[in-house]
């Protein structure tokens, strides 16, 4: 169902996407400055490792902080689970949760709010999936594909140990610094693909750090090793789609397993292919999560 709104409505209905988001909240614009208002509606989801944010803005390419102030950013960057992409010629405005979003002419910045005549149209009661073909799942992908096709500038993901017990969140990316003193972003950096969902805490911290003599310190520091950096294979949560490591013992993202840990019942039928991550119209299970068709190109 979609809906022309304006003035009122459409600062609402803004308003109530980042409130109420509880698994993701896009964020579109060009243009980002938050008010008192604005942080008080985020930091209701400061702290929400399962909500992940994806943060896509652009413009004033060499001068981001007349786009994005640093003292904002920073603000985003103490979220435990958000992703932040630059696009130099970013002009589209839109904002989203999953179940609802709306196509704007309003920058998230709070002077257009509080001043213009903005117009929107907002959709509501989404079903966020490739799959489908509604309109808003049309923005939602487009805008999915304008983030994973351009530069990434700041990463940060939760990590959990045995699927629900979150312990902490790492950056595994920050540019920022970079891009706030006018350097540009290599298009040919890393993309949001290449990075997973969720970390595997015990697997992170697998390694106990043993302490080094003073005088290889001082060594290390003239002459550091590269850190080979361990490849993310992608595969999908054979619930919900959504990307997470691929491991066929492990087929489902941590929301997913708390709801089949009710049951256990590992011949249920799923929704998607955990290589592939196509619709297998329930000839996926935890016991088979991945298609036939796909059995060896997965091996």
């Amino acid at each position: 169902m979609s809906k022309f709104i304006t003035g009122k409505e459409l600062s609402e209905a803004v308003d109530t996407i980042i409130w109420k988001a509880k698994e993701e909240i896009l964020l579109v614009s060009p243009y980002i400055k938050l008010d008192a208002h604005f942080k008080e509606l985020f930091e209701k989801q400061r702290h929400n490792h399962k909500l992940h944010i994806l943060l896509i803005f652009g413009k004033n390419e060499g001068r981001v902080d007349k786009s994005f102030n640093k003292t904002d950013i920073d603000y985003f960057k103490q979220f435990p689970n958000i992703s932040i992409i630059y696009v130099p010629n970013l002009h589209a405005k839109y904002y989203a949760n999953e179940k609802m979003g709306v196509v704007t002419s309003i920058n998230l910045y709070d002077y257009s709010f509080k001043n213009n005549i903005e117009f929107g149209v907002l959709y509501e009661n989404k079903l966020l999936s490739k799959f489908t073909g509604n309109n808003d799942n049309e923005v939602w992908n487009t805008c999915k594909d304008l983030a994973e096709a351009n530069a990434v500038v700041y990463i940060n993901r939760p990590m959990y140990a045995d699927y629900d017990d979150y312990r902490s969140s790492k950056v595994l990316l920050d540019l920022t610094e970079a891009l706030y003193k006018g350097q540009a972003v290599p298009k040919s950096g890393k993309k949001l693909a290449d990075f997973e969902d969720e970390l595997d805490f015990d697997k992170v911290y697998s390694e106990m750090p043993t302490r080094q003599s003073e005088q290889k310190q001082t060594a290390a520091a003239y002459s550091p090793k590269p850190v080979a950096e361990k490849t993310f294979v992608p595969g999908y949560c054979i619930r919900t789609g959504v990307k997470i490591p691929f491991n066929p013992k492990a087929p489902l993202c941590h929301d997913a397993y708390k709801s089949w840990a009710q049951f256990k019942n590992e011949d249920f039928k799923e929704k998607y292919c955990h290589y592939s991550g196509e619709a297998s119209n329930g000839e996926t299970s935890v016991r088979r999560p991945i298609l036939r068709k796909n059995w060896n190109k997965a091996h």
